[in-house]
């Protein structure tokens, strides 16, 4: 168990150690605000404050964990130990910067909540990221930093237990359009016809027309291909079918078209007979993974 002094606890701060060093590091923690209890204990220590206060993993905390409401973050990022940093505090210190407040920054999403461009449909223009700017948006960051800490924390502590939590891979399939042509209605259909020759588009006219005519697969109808791939690669993947209201950005089909339905239907059958054959693969491996 890691012990940690702090003289506050905020709702930032619970959150962010509650990811960062129970489910990252994989280390159960205590709170303490009480310096002697921090002093006494014999196990593996950390302190998050402005000071240390004895021989333990002191990180220095900036205000971001303390404040309340959004503030704009001045931000310089820099390397350590090979991996991109920010919230920098003084070289001197074993972590010189603030892991907490950086992890919360970029968990939370912090910088979607500042003044920023915005697309055409309303939403953050990925340029405007710290990470996209800095050359790391493509590295999970924060689960590096993580890694490091636990080892560091190994060192000074080598008796402290820590769950390793084991990899998984879990594809997603988003299905917010059904079909690309088919089941759309007249009126729909119509429009699209009427759009395709404002824009001059005759390509898509000349596919459209093929697959209402049903000469050629609808480009969007990849269903059967997806689950035979999965089921090859036994892979577990989870699909997700939009199912709202049809509006300015959601186009889906509307759930009471019967076409759409048999699709659910039939979609639903198939994975879970897939699931069935699964089990007793998944069985054996979740008992391997006790042990």
């Amino acid at each position: 168990m890691l012990l940690v002094f702090t003289k506050t606890v905020t709702p930032r701060l619970r959150y962010v150690f509650d990811f960062f060093i129970k489910d990252l590091m994989g280390f159960e923690y205590q709170i303490t605000h009480n310096k002697e209890e921090f002093k006494s204990f014999a196990g593996a220590r950390l302190s998050y404050g402005t000071e240390a206060i004895d021989n333990e993993i002191f990180i220095y905390s900036e205000k971001l964990l303390f404040e309340k409401g959004i503030e704009d973050q001045q931000l310089s990022v820099f390397e350590w130990d090979g991996v991109k940093a920010m919230f920098a505090t003084h070289p001197k210190y074993t972590i010189p910067f603030d892991v907490f407040a950086a992890s919360f920054y970029l968990v939370s999403r912090y910088e979607e909540y500042l003044p920023h461009l915005r697309d055409s449909h309303d939403r953050f223009v990925e340029t405007e990221s710290i990470a996209l700017q800095k050359n790391f948006l493509q590295k999970p960051i924060v689960n590096i930093w993580a890694a490091k800490l636990r080892m560091i924390i190994l060192g000074r502590f080598p008796g402290i237990k820590f769950l390793q939590q084991p990899y998984r891979y879990i594809s997603t399939v988003d299905i917010d359009n059904a079909y690309a042509y088919r089941e759309k209605g007249i009126m729909r259909t119509v429009g699209s016809y009427a759009k395709n020759v404002t824009e001059l588009n005759f390509a898509q006219i000349a596919e459209r027309t093929r697959v209402l005519m049903r000469m050629e697969q609808d480009p969007y109808d990849t269903y059967e291909f997806m689950h035979e791939l999965h089921a090859k690669f036994k892979v577990h993947v989870i699909y997700f079918f939009l199912l709202g209201e049809y509006g300015e950005n959601d186009k889906n089909l509307p759930t009471d078209n019967k076409n759409f339905q048999n699709l659910l239907n039939l979609w639903l059958i198939m994975v879970r007979r897939a699931y069935i054959r699964l089990m007793p693969l998944i069985k054996r491996l979740e008992g391997f993974l006790r042990k």
